[in-house]
């Protein structure tokens, strides 16, 4: 139990990013609608290059920009190296043997014998390389903006309002869940004089489980009760309307200026 309770606290770290949402650095104050352009600009780029030297230049971009937002470094590199990329890899992992081309290197294994190619490690590492932007691209996003500015505009841009208002009701109660869940394990363990086994472990695992999952349920149902108590006609209320200064437009034309660098790259064969 003391294992869950420590990942929960460490799950609800990871996605809290509310923390440097506020700070004065580059990005904070550049209009959110604008960033989520141009962000949409980098990943557009990164998955029509097919060759490694445009995705550097768009991933070096996305870092500096974070270095210039005042977001601590590690904790960016971590945040968009740990999960997706590193799935990403995993995903990957077969390309340096399947690929026909030249080879590297051998492994023999009780008379079997895989071959890892120059074609197909390049490939791999092209593979890896563009998630890994697109996913930085999209967590430097969410750091240098807040969550209800990014729901006011997708619904600016028209993306379905259901669909808005899911995801932000899920945002917002995610963190009681966790809470709700972690106050069980520490109630659990409370009650817990000897180490448990693992079989008693995990049935006291299921039974939480679908004890959140009651509560989640019941909790849901009140909060919608509450809501139409309230007039909720579908949709949150958005602030004034959008107002675009000389610095959104200048940062829109750098980013876009990137993004045309490393189509540059690909399409004019500069780089490997």
């Amino acid at each position: 139990m003391a294992t869950l309770r420590t990942f929960l606290k460490t799950f609800e770290a990871i996605i809290y990013v509310e923390r440097y949402s506020t700070s004065n650095g580059l990005l904070h104050k550049i209009d959110p609608g604008v960033k989520l352009c141009c962000v949409a600009g980098f990943i557009v780029s990164a998955i029509s290059v097919r060759t490694v030297a445009p995705l550097i230049l768009l991933l070096v971009a996305v870092t500096a920009l974070s270095v210039a937002s005042r977001i601590p470094l590690k904790f960016f590199l971590l945040r968009s190296v740990i999960f997706v990329p590193v799935f990403a890899a995993v995903i990957a992992l077969p390309l340096p043997f399947l690929t026909p081309g030249a080879p590297l290197a051998q492994i023999r294994y009780d008379g079997l014998v895989a071959t890892i190619t120059a074609e197909g490690t390049y490939r791999a590492a092209q593979f890896t390389l563009r998630v890994l932007v697109c996913v930085a691209s999209l967590i430097l996003l969410v750091l240098t903006t807040r969550t209800s500015e990014l729901f006011h505009v997708m619904e600016g841009f028209r993306v379905p309002r259901v669909f808005v208002t899911m995801t932000s009701l899920t945002y917002r109660f995610i963190f009681l869940f966790i809470n709700e869940a972690y106050r069980m394990a520490l109630a659990r363990e409370s009650r817990t004089i000897t180490g448990m086994r693992w079989l008693e472990a995990l049935r006291s695992l299921a039974n939480m489980v679908s004890t959140l999952f009651i509560r989640a349920y019941e909790r849901g149902e009140r909060v919608y009760l509450a809501m139409n108590a309230r007039a909720y006609a579908g949709s949150f209320e958005s602030p004034g309307g959008i107002s675009i200064a000389p610095r959104d437009w200048f940062f829109a034309a750098a980013s876009f200026a990137v993004s045309l660098a490393a189509l540059s790259v690909e399409y004019l064969r500069l780089g490997c």
